[in-house]
């Protein structure tokens, strides 16, 4: 597996992190191991994004907390370089759930036929799959929709980008710029809301879902 290892002197980056609190140190080794991909802290380039992922909750206001990240040197993965399939690969490989037998058996050989891992690596960039997405990702696995329509319904919403870092070399290479900025839940977590559910709109009124490639198709249908 190569890494690519930034060296622009430009390399510092802006990024934003939603929260319910103010979190001036992000702490290495901690957060969910559940999420798109592993153990690390999440961010997005995007303030307005961050002030939506801040505010799940329509009562309960959040944070905004900005940092500067220096790439330079940090051994980076780009999602969106890679095939499709690695990306289902890692995201199955770390999303918990409770899913029936012939999910789980399917996930399976899928990351069989497509081993792919993040180990190694600094920090990743690439699509982020909140609950609703990651439904989407679920209809995959019970041949209800085709690859290619899956590739199209990650767009829905529009979620952009999200930026993970990993290991300690990375969180020393992150900064805070205070001060961090509260969001309010009466106007973000609507947005948020209206987001999702343009998204699963979109995806009930997406014509011939099972057009293209099925799981089935790839790993066999025996």
């Amino acid at each position: 597996m190569g890494y690519e290892v930034v060296a622009s002197p430009d390399a510092e980056i802006r990024l934003y992190h939603g929260s319910d609190r103010i979190v001036e140190r992000p702490a290495h080794g901690t957060g969910m191991p559940s999420n798109d991909y592993g153990l690390g802290f999440y961010m997005s380039p995007y303030f307005e994004m961050a002030a939506e992922w801040a505010v799940p909750q329509d009562d309960l206001d959040g944070y905004v907390n900005a940092y500067t990240l220096d790439t330079r040197g940090l051994r980076q993965l780009d999602m969106d370089k890679e095939p499709f399939e690695h990306w289902i690969s890692v995201l199955i490989q770390n999303r918990g759930g409770r899913f029936s037998d012939a999910i789980n058996e399917g996930m399976k050989a899928f990351v069989k036929l497509f081993p792919f891992s993040v180990e190694g690596y600094d920090m990743i960039k690439g699509w982020r799959a909140d609950d609703a997405y990651f439904g989407f990702v679920r209809d995959f696995f019970v041949s209800a929709l085709s690859l290619e329509n899956l590739r199209t319904a990650m767009k829905l919403g529009d979620l952009g980008t999200q930026y993970c870092i990993l290991s300690r070399k990375a969180f020393t290479a992150l900064e805070f710029v205070p001060p961090a900025e509260r969001v309010l839940a009466g106007r973000y977590h609507s947005l948020r809301r209206a987001r999702d559910d343009s998204a699963r709109t979109a995806y009930r009124t997406m014509p011939n879902k099972r057009r293209g490639t099925l799981l089935l198709d790839m790993i066999g249908r025996d």
